[in-house]
Parts: structure tokens; C-alpha cells; sequence
């Protein structure tokens, strides 16, 4: 049995050879194909430090893998020996990495033979459920406010709000405030209002059939009064409503909050994926890999 890692050097070419391979589980590659869709979209050159990368067995796609930096590492299913040819495919662009993404058994053996190869520590990250909607269940009674698409005059709270998401999720430093930008350009960025905006959800990561509802955010002086859900689910409905046949979403298992909330409005589990992070070292820690 023959595997080997083929990298590719744009997305228009990784989605050529992977694409087919990715659409007969699109809600669970949801992230993987709104990612590459999105580069494809923007006509962005060719970059070297971009990652996308198909795994094949006997000459057939059986796997596949996408970095675009700043981010972790996302990664799909895929045979067990696959993986350490896998760490030398990303090891060869790579010198670090701040996580890996995927189904648990696969981030955990990329993520220990990362760590085994660089020398790092390599700790289970946030476990996450990956949802599927086709229709909306609206919340029987409704918070006080209305749905509103975001506007420029909001950019400034939405760079905010999107920057705590981010410390929520243990995601990277990223560029809130462009981000923000770019969503509410993109009319992809929607607010809760109850005299003030409470509540946000944005869209992202078109893929073929449908749209990632995310980030969801509402600030911790204002949980528990129905925003989160009331937002959602206005912003699933107006994603359906535009062509969209499916939304997705992640959640945090660790949160059943969240999870009953999301299936409420008609969200149904697809599967779980988890982070492998690889935590940067503090500076006074000499004591070298553990």
C-alpha cells in the first residue's frame, strides 16, 4: 500500500484534486473548503507559506491538510500511517506551529509527533462539535431588540468584541480589527440590538452548499437573555434565505450551554474535532523540552 503527502501549490489546484474527496462530507469539511474557496475567491498569488495538501493511497485521496498563517493546522481523517509522512510535509515549510485541528485521533498523533520532532510540549486543546442546519427552529419567544446587519459605525465594538472571541477560543492574536472590516463590507456581519448592540454573528467560510455561522459572540455582562440565540438564528435564517442550503457551526463540548442552545434552532451534530496546541515556551524556561 502505497501513501504519500502531495502538496499543491494553489487552492484553485488543491480543490481541483481534493475537492471531490472533501463534497461527500461537506458539513464535516466545512472549514477546510470555506478556507480554500475563499483564497480561490480573492485571486490571491500563489504563497509558499500557505499549506494545502491532499494524502493519497494508492494514487486516491484519502486525506487532507490546510494551513493559511497565522492559524493552527486543520486536518481531516485519514489512515493511521499517513500521519508521520504528514509531520514531515508541514515540518519542511513549518518550524512551528501554534495548534493542530481535526478529529481526535488524528490531532493527537500529528501533535505528538510534532512535538517528538521539534522538541515541544504538545497539550489536548478545546474539543468542539461541528453542527449542521437546514432549517431554522425560531426561539418560541423572542429578547427584547431587534436583527440588525452591521454597520461601519459599529467597526470599533466588533473589533473588540471579535478580539475577546478570540481569547475565548485560545485563538491566536488576529487581526481584529481588518476583520471586523472586512465582514461588515461584506454585509457578513450581523448585531443583536436592545437599545444597544448585545449580541453578534458573523458569516464565514463559504463552502459549495452552504455557510459557517461564526464568531457568535456576546459579552459576559449580557449572557443568558436569549441574544446569542435570537442572533443566531436571524443570521441562519438570512444565510438560508440567500441560496444557502446548509449553515455549520462549531461549539465547545466543554459547554452545554451552547451545544443544547445551537440544537434548539435545529443545528444537528455532524461530528467532533479537537485542538492540539503547542504552547510557546516562557522566557525564563530553560529548562529545555519536556
Amino acid at each position: 500500500m502505497s501513501i504519500r503527502i502531495e502538496r499543491h501549490a494553489d487552492a484553485a489546484t488543491f480543490l481541483a484534486h481534493a475537492g471531490p474527496w472533501l463534497m461527500r462530507a461537506e458539513a464535516e469539511h466545512n472549514l477546510i473548503l470555506g478556507v480554500a474557496l475563499g483564497l480561490v475567491q480573492r485571486g490571491d498569488a500563489p504563497d509558499p507559506q500557505i499549506f494545502l495538501a491532499t494524502v493519497r493511497r494508492n494514487g486516491d485521496v484519502v486525506g487532507c491538510a490546510l494551513r493559511t498563517p497565522p492559524y493552527k493546522l486543520a486536518v481531516t481523517r485519514m489512515p493511521d500511517e499517513a500521519v508521520p509522512l504528514l509531520v514531515e510535509a508541514v515540518a519542511a515549510v513549518y518550524g512551528e506551529l501554534p495548534a493542530v485541528l481535526g478529529p481526535e485521533t488524528v490531532a493527537e498523533a500529528f501533535a505528538r509527533g510534532w512535538a517528538s520532532r521539534h522538541g515541544v510540549r504538545a497539550e489536548p486543546g478545546m474539543r468542539q462539535r461541528i453542527y449542521r442546519l437546514d432549517r431554522v427552529i425560531h426561539p418560541a419567544l423572542l429578547p427584547p431588540g431587534r436583527f440588525q446587519l452591521a454597520q461601519r459605525a459599529h467597526l470599533e465594538l466588533i473589533g473588540e468584541w471579535i478580539r475577546a472571541f478570540a481569547e475565548e477560543a485560545h485563538m491566536p492574536d488576529i487581526r481584529s480589527t481588518s476583520i471586523a472590516a472586512d465582514k461588515i463590507a461584506a454585509k457578513a456581519m450581523f448585531l443583536w440590538v436592545d437599545e444597544e448592540p448585545v449580541s453578534l454573528a458573523g458569516w464565514t467560510g463559504r463552502s459549495p452548499h452552504g455557510i459557517r455561522i461564526g464568531p457568535v459572540y456576546t459579552p459576559p455582562g449580557k449572557r443568558g437573555r436569549g441574544y446569542a440565540a435570537a442572533v443566531v438564528a436571524a443570521a441562519s435564517q438570512r444565510a438560508l434565505d440567500s441560496g444557502a442550503e446548509l449553515c455549520f457551526l462549531y461549539t465547545e463540548l466543554g459547554n452545554p450551554t451552547s451545544n443544547a442552545l445551537y440544537q434548539r434552532l435545529g443545528y444537528e451534530p455532524v461530528c467532533d474535532v479537537m485542538d492540539w496546541v503547542f504552547p510557546a515556551p516562557a522566557v525564563n524556561d530553560v529548562s529545555g523540552p519536556r
